[in-house]
């Protein structure tokens, strides 16, 4: 099972750019008028991020369910999380920016490693710009594919 990149999740990553961008133009409007290609090129940027992404990455950064793993592909690298060294997955917010940004996939990840510490300790996140539906539609298709294809491989963490 694959979830591909979303470009309307993946366009709410840059919300706050706007929110500051607006900001920015209420409290100086005459610096922005005076130079407008600066306002466009800034309001534009996030439009062309994901456009681009999307174009060309959506098919390489997704994320994969196997019977043994979750697999994360991002753009550089591919990350392999064996279910049975993950905990339970949760949905949280981005810390401050929870109202407008993309929530994230918390789990606890007891890997190989100084990482792998660190995930044990901390956990891992993973921005849910994947799928068609919400955060906790998303985290219910990945604990319900994670009990069906992999029941008899219990968490060692």
């Amino acid at each position: 099972m694959t979830f591909e990149l979303n470009a309307r999740k993946l366009l709410g990553m840059f919300a706050p750019l706007w929110l500051l961008l607006g900001a920015s133009l209420a409290v100086n409007p005459d610096a922005w008028r005076d130079d407008p290609w600066s306002f466009t090129w800034i309001a534009m940027m996030p439009l062309a991020a994901t456009g681009v992404l999307w174009l060309f990455g959506r098919r390489r950064w997704r994320l994969e369910l196997t019977p043994n793993a979750m697999i994360h592909h991002t753009l550089g690298r591919t990350e392999v999380f064996e279910w049975r060294r993950m905990g339970p997955i949760g949905v949280h917010a981005m810390p401050v920016l929870d109202l407008v940004t993309p929530s994230t996939l918390h789990f606890v990840y007891a890997g190989e490693g100084v990482e792998g510490m660190v995930g044990k300790v901390l956990g891992r996140r993973l921005l849910t710009v994947f799928g068609d539906g919400g955060a906790r539609r998303l985290v219910r298709h990945i604990e319900d594919y994670r009990r069906l294809h992999a029941p008899a491989q219990t968490p060692t963490i």
